[in-house]
């Protein structure tokens, strides 16, 4: 990849907004990204739809149920949105298939002679139930100080055995319901999330940037003190980062009401 051309990414979980929240629209008009990841999106404007390719799909809760929304991949280019996250362990593979959703791929052919492997994530903030685990071996998949299962560990499955060498380009990005914060008093492996992706050979843009965890989510009691949202890239994207950035929180969180309860992050690169 050349140097000479900008590539723009950016993720938000935009707390189920639809075609008529105007102002949070306008935020993604503004940054006219490249590859747009969405979470809890029940529906995408018309004119957004004419300019991206649009993969949307309403993953499934546990009880079998449809969300009533959705996570998506918006794309200025082609994409093909054939499944390629596999695990070698059946039972992981057939929760991403009975839940497809939570986690939402997309190979993405740019047109700057590259190709990316996009990836939406929607960690949802319940566990994976033990009846829908049902007997499987989860030694090795889940976290050593975290007595539940979450959609996190599943993605790491999925990622583990996939290709994610140094020339693949990836892009993870979305609300993974995960702070480090969370680790204390006591740690419960959300640290641990984060070195197993890193593992990977994938950084969170945002952390890299900025040099440390950077608050993205609005409590309902008005702190803002975690870091729930993430845009891991691999290493040859990384080496390309320009800038990691996320809004004001007056932008997001001072309207009445506010655009979400997320900021999105947005970074760039040179490639």
């Amino acid at each position: 990849m050349g140097a000479d051309k900008q590539l723009k990414v950016f993720t938000w979980n935009v707390n189920k907004a639809g075609e008529s929240r105007r102002a949070l629209w306008e935020v993604v008009r503004r940054e006219e990204a490249d590859i747009v990841l969405l979470q809890e999106v029940t529906g995408v404007p018309a004119d957004l739809q004419s300019s991206y390719n649009c993969h949307l799909v309403r993953p499934r809760y546990l009880r079998g149920d449809k969300a009533p929304f959705g996570t998506a991949i918006l794309s200025k280019w082609e994409m093909d949105t054939r499944p390629f996250l596999k695990s070698q362990l059946g039972w992981v593979n057939r929760i991403q298939s009975q839940h497809h959703g939570w986690i939402l791929e997309s190979e993405v052919t740019t047109g700057l002679d590259t190709t990316l492997r996009v990836v939406s994530v929607h960690s949802p903030a319940f566990p994976i139930s033990a009846e829908t685990l049902q007997d499987a071996d989860v030694a090795g998949i889940k976290l050593a100080n975290n007595p539940q299962l979450w959609f996190t560990e599943i993605l790491w499955a999925l990622l583990r055995d996939s290709d994610t060498p140094e020339e693949t380009n990836w892009v993870v990005g979305g609300d993974f319901n995960s702070s480090v914060l969370f680790d204390h008093p006591r740690d419960r492996g959300n640290g641990e999330i984060i070195r197993r992706m890193n593992a990977l050979g994938l950084t969170d843009c945002l952390n890299h940037y900025r040099d440390g965890d950077v608050p993205t989510f609005r409590h309902s009691g008005g702190s803002i003190s975690h870091q729930l949202d993430y845009c891991y890239v691999s290493t040859g994207l990384l080496e390309r980062l320009t800038c990691a950035r996320v809004p004001s929180h007056q932008e997001v969180f001072g309207p009445t009401p506010k655009l979400s309860d997320h900021l999105p992050i947005v970074c760039e690169f040179d490639v």
